[in-house]
């Protein structure tokens, strides 16, 4: 039986179509891990400060994803694709390891296997995750770099909204082992696609398959090289704000992550799959925004985009911590927390691109990685704070810390300035070179 041909390089439908499902996969562990999970255990009466421990240790190797850039930018196998096998391979783990979720017979006594276990699941998630986006680096556009990552953030929402949902009830219904086993199997039928594709014509499906390497592939650079040009790229000016508006972006994703699924159930009545529902409904209608907001971003901007989005967000964060006398008033509380599961896709979306606008091809995986690493080392910072002051705070305290963070975020937003693309830089120096 032949096997069909699929090539990146060739099809922009297919780019966006693979960008969606493997971030897709990267929403199943988000959806279980991130959402479901802690609101089912603050049901449990799990401490706050534990769930914040929990859910900022299992986020750490989000934020070690630059020492895996290097690496994937250095040890590639060509005849297969330049990111491809990191793909794969790393996708396969997520099916293991969210498979082995299983073995946790009772998460709430067994919080321990059960971190690192999730922190297992989010090192090959966060693996994927750098390899899908070195993979993208090589092979989009520039002019698409905004409907891909539209695309991307759209699959990860729907992604992370249809597992919370479906884990939010199982977890309640069936426990955590059909929980794990129904993730495992969402995440092995996208390994089967992912496994299909190839990055271009004429490469290997198998390391003994027919095919060659590309030769628009380059020989993957030195280590000396990827870090002599990443030293000349990222302490220019505009990489060094990215850098900063990355950190802020995940303390503020971070500290909501761990504040928004306890304050839910423990102050405005929600259960776990109330919540999960929630999560699921707003999560879809924000990644249909996110995906309209595609050509938007390629014409005015990621940076005016997310701007108005940080915005938002920080007005409704002061707005929740001013209105206490409104706690009471279901379709209040409603509003304001739909409010906020929609942005979030937004500002996932505009980051990304703000981000990848200023990355070179040459240590795409390498760079890319280093400024995701700092927002999600931001959002293990930001989940560690909340747990921090989560038993000597009200409520009200807790969302005005959130908006002032947020008002950190817009200044470093506001001081972003673009001067050409990092490629220009690398070409200035090749001749003194």
């Amino acid at each position: 039986m032949k096997t069909p041909s699929l090539y990146l390089s060739s099809s922009p439908r297919l780019r966006y179509s693979t960008g969606a499902l493997a971030y897709f996969a990267q929403g199943i562990p988000m959806g279980l891990l991130h959402i479901a999970l802690p609101a089912w255990l603050a049901v449990e009466g799990v401490a706050p400060s534990t769930i914040a421990g929990f859910l900022g240790i299992i986020m750490l190797p989000w934020a070690f994803k630059l020492l895996v850039g290097p690496l994937m930018d250095h040890f590639e196998y060509l005849p297969m694709g330049a990111k491809r096998p990191w793909v794969i391979g790393a996708q396969l783990g997520m099916v293991g390891s969210l498979a082995m979720l299983g073995i946790v017979e009772d998460p709430v006594g067994q919080m321990g296997l059960l971190t690192a276990l999730g922190f297992a699941v989010n090192a090959f998630t966060a693996t994927q995750d750098v390899a899908v986006d070195g993979m993208s680096i090589d092979l989009v556009p520039l002019e698409e770099e905004g409907r891909l990552n539209a695309f991307m953030s759209f699959g990860k929402a729907i992604g992370w909204a249809l597992t919370a949902a479906l884990t939010g009830t199982m977890l309640v219904v069936f426990g955590m082992k059909e929980t794990a086993f129904v993730c495992a199997a969402g995440a092995a039928v996208i390994f089967v696609f992912l496994f299909l594709v190839r990055e271009r014509h004429n490469e290997r499906l198998l390391p003994w398959s027919e095919g060659e390497a590309s030769p628009k592939n380059e020989p993957p650079p030195t280590f000396r090289k990827v870090f002599s040009d990443l030293n000349h790229i990222l302490w220019t000016r505009a990489s060094l704000i990215i850098m900063l508006i990355m950190l802020f972006d995940g303390i503020v994703a971070g500290y909501g992550r761990a504040l928004m699924p306890i304050a839910a159930t423990q102050v405005f009545d929600f259960t776990t799959p109330q919540w999960s529902d929630l999560n699921a409904i707003m999560g879809l209608v924000g990644a249909v925004a996110a995906l309209a907001l595609g050509p938007f971003i390629d014409r005015f901007g990621a940076k005016s985009i997310l701007g108005l989005t940080i915005l938002l967000t920080g007005v409704h964060a002061f707005t929740l911590a001013g209105t206490q006398e409104l706690w009471s008033n279901d379709t209040y509380v409603l509003v304001m927390m739909s409010l906020w599961i929609l942005l979030n896709p937004i500002i996932m979306v505009c980051a990304l691109a703000l981000a990848m606008s200023i990355c070179s091809h040459a240590e795409s995986a390498t760079q890319f990685a280093i400024y995701m690493s700092v927002s999600n080392l931001g959002a293990t910072g930001g989940s560690l704070l909340y747990g921090a002051i989560a038993d000597v705070t009200s409520w009200q305290q807790n969302y005005a810390l959130k908006g002032f963070i947020v008002f950190l975020l817009l200044l470093a937003i506001l001081m972003f300035r673009s001067h050409g693309h990092p490629e220009d830089l690398l070409e200035e120096d090749e001749p003194a070179a």
